[in-house]
């Protein structure tokens, strides 16, 4: 499971670098808060590399639950980030930025929460952080690199409300920032749980 897990992790790693860095059409447009993306990409080399010393240096056995509820996580994470990218299109950016020609999505993921794409980035992160199953990812995710990826989130939330003015408030009535309304419409109906199902926002 060892070897396993280090396969993987780098493969992975090459792909994660191809896909964030891989060149796609776009419109060009003013980037806000541009120390955003190197803040949070050295963020989350940390975080991976904290991830490769923990299994390659791990002379136990690692937990087989642990590796395959991660990598799952890993490839559902996947699936919905080049969903969004996918349908952002030309308005797809590593960076926050708003284009004089910008549209508020709307379509696929955006229609269940409004930042699949950072959805998608920490359910990637959590699925990272639980091969090991070591204190110190987990750590590194919840004190560094899920704080960087929230303040990312609202930065630039702000620039559509900026953009969009009131389109964007009544999306943001809409459609919740990160949990889809059918999980807070479940966990309000569950017997054993007393939470209202409002939306985040």
């Amino acid at each position: 499971m060892k070897l396993v897990s280090e396969s993987f992790l780098l493969l992975y790693a090459i792909l994660r670098v191809a896909e964030t860095f891989s060149k796609r059409p776009k419109l060009p447009g003013k980037i806000v808060y541009r120390c955003s993306l190197p803040l949070i990409v050295s963020a989350y080399v940390v975080f991976y590399l904290s991830i490769f010393a923990d299994v390659f240096s791990n002379d136990a056995s690692i937990s087989p639950i642990h590796v395959i509820t991660g990598v799952a996580l890993v490839l559902v994470s996947l699936i919905g980030r080049n969903w969004s990218i996918k349908t952002l299109g030309v308005f797809h950016s590593i960076y926050i930025e708003i284009r004089d020609r910008h549209i508020l999505v709307e379509a696929g993921p955006y229609g269940f929460v409004r930042n699949p794409y950072y959805l998608s980035n920490l359910i990637e992160a959590f699925g990272l952080a639980l091969i090991p199953n070591s204190r110190w990812p987990l750590g590194i995710f919840c004190l560094v690199y899920l704080p960087l990826v929230i303040h990312r989130l609202i930065t630039e939330e702000k620039a559509h409300r900026t953009k969009f003015q009131s389109s964007f408030e009544d999306y943001r009535m809409r459609v919740p920032a990160l949990i889809p309304n059918c999980v807070w419409d479940w966990t309000a109906r569950s017997p054993t749980r007393k939470v209202t199902g409002q939306s985040i926002s």
